[in-house]
């Protein structure tokens, strides 16, 4: 039976590389086009930086198959996002290592796109679908 789920701790430029492996197996599993494999590997790129220069380098990617999509749950244990909108709406940047793209990038590349944030932590879902849904 082939894996449809998996975990990957990010806590080092390494385990950036094998969650991008991990998202590029799932893929090849779907009918993704080149453009919207690339707009979820610059997405997987962007949430992992985020958990390297923003959440003191702890935190985790599950990468899920889903019927027509590959879902994305990012969860770390930082010190939370202040001013979630502006960050999500592209009004406030940080200085990052990344694409440059960050979370408004991310939300604007994926079909979906959830965010909870608090002082504990942040918990993002971003969904990419295969084929349209209604």
């Amino acid at each position: 039976m082939p894996i449809t789920y998996q975990k990957v701790n990010i806590s080092s430029e390494d385990d950036i590389y094998f969650a991008l492996s991990t998202v590029r197996h799932f893929m090849k599993q779907l009918p993704f086009s080149e453009a919207d494999q690339q707009k979820i590997f610059v997405s997987v790129s962007e949430l992992t930086r985020n958990i390297l220069d923003h959440a003191f380098s702890k935190g985790i990617i599950c990468c899920e198959l889903l019927e027509q999509g590959i879902r994305l749950v990012v969860t770390d244990e930082g010190p939370g996002i202040l001013d979630v909108e502006d960050v999500i709406n592209g009004k406030r940047r940080s200085s990052s290592r990344g694409l440059g793209l960050g979370l408004s990038g991310v939300k604007r590349l994926m079909d979906e796109f959830h965010i909870e944030t608090s002082r504990r932590g942040t918990r993002i879902v971003a969904i990419k679908w295969a084929t349209k849904q209604p």
